[in-house]
């Protein structure tokens, strides 16, 4: 929820801020110069050049945050790393994109090496990012190896066997669509293997959904069923 919150901000002030200045964006460069709206989106104009400073706040704020809670022991106490971390990514992207907006996307020579630059870093955040979560970890953040998933794998598969009742052959015939076939060979085909099962989660949960549904689970234990489906899902 708190994720979803800090994407609806993000998109409301890029977007807003984006449509406010947006016919200064589309006048040809040479134009620019000579209109009046100039003085206002312009680089050095009044909005152009405050959302430069709140960018590179933004910025500045977004990494020392993050870096000084998993630094420093008593910051522990202002809440849980992942909020601080969905918290950096929020300012280290709607930051740069201000920057962008600053530059009205007109830049050149060391600006341009100096913009390339933070675009290489906001991208390597995000991929990161979404490779970190793709590693399972204990509760004090350790990464679990393939024997512990495969472990974790087995024993929920249990627990959704236990739970199916009359619908466990048509449950374990839909969880197996999510096995893996083939492991994927190598870091790139690891990856594209993950964005193309990210894709495909979708529909499979709503067949599995539609399966428990017709297949006479108890509705009281519909929804746990599918959850620990859910998660055995994530861990395949």
């Amino acid at each position: 929820m708190f994720a979803l919150l800090l994407l609806i901000i993000w998109l409301g002030a890029a977007g807003s801020t984006l449509l406010w200045g947006l016919d200064y964006y589309l006048l040809p460069l040479e134009d620019r110069a000579f209109s009046p709206l100039a003085d206002i989106f312009g680089p050095t104009g009044l909005v152009g050049h405050g959302l430069g400073v709140v960018g590179t706040a933004m910025i500045v704020v977004g990494v020392v945050g993050y870096s000084a809670r998993r630094r420093i022991p008593w910051l522990r106490a202002l809440g849980a790393l992942k909020h601080w971390l969905q918290v950096h990514i929020f300012l280290c992207t709607l930051g740069p994109f201000f920057v962008l907006l600053h530059t009205s996307f007109k830049f050149g020579g060391l600006v341009s090496v100096a913009f390339w630059s933070m675009a290489v870093v906001v991208a390597s955040g995000l991929f990161g990012r979404y490779v970190y979560v793709r590693i399972h970890k204990t509760l004090n953040g350790h990464f679990l190896g393939v024997d512990a998933v495969q472990a974790r794998m087995d024993e929920l598969s249990g627990h959704i066997r236990d739970r199916a009742g009359d619908a466990t052959r048509a449950v374990a015939e839909a969880l197996a669509v999510q096995e893996i076939r083939a492991r994927p060979r190598g870091f790139a085909g690891a990856l594209l293997w993950a964005l193309r099962e990210d894709i495909r989660t979708r529909t499979r949960q709503r067949r599995l959904k539609r399966v428990v549904r017709e297949g006479g689970v108890p509705p009281d234990l519909q929804g746990p069923l599918l959850e620990l489906a859910r998660e055995r899902a994530r861990l395949s």
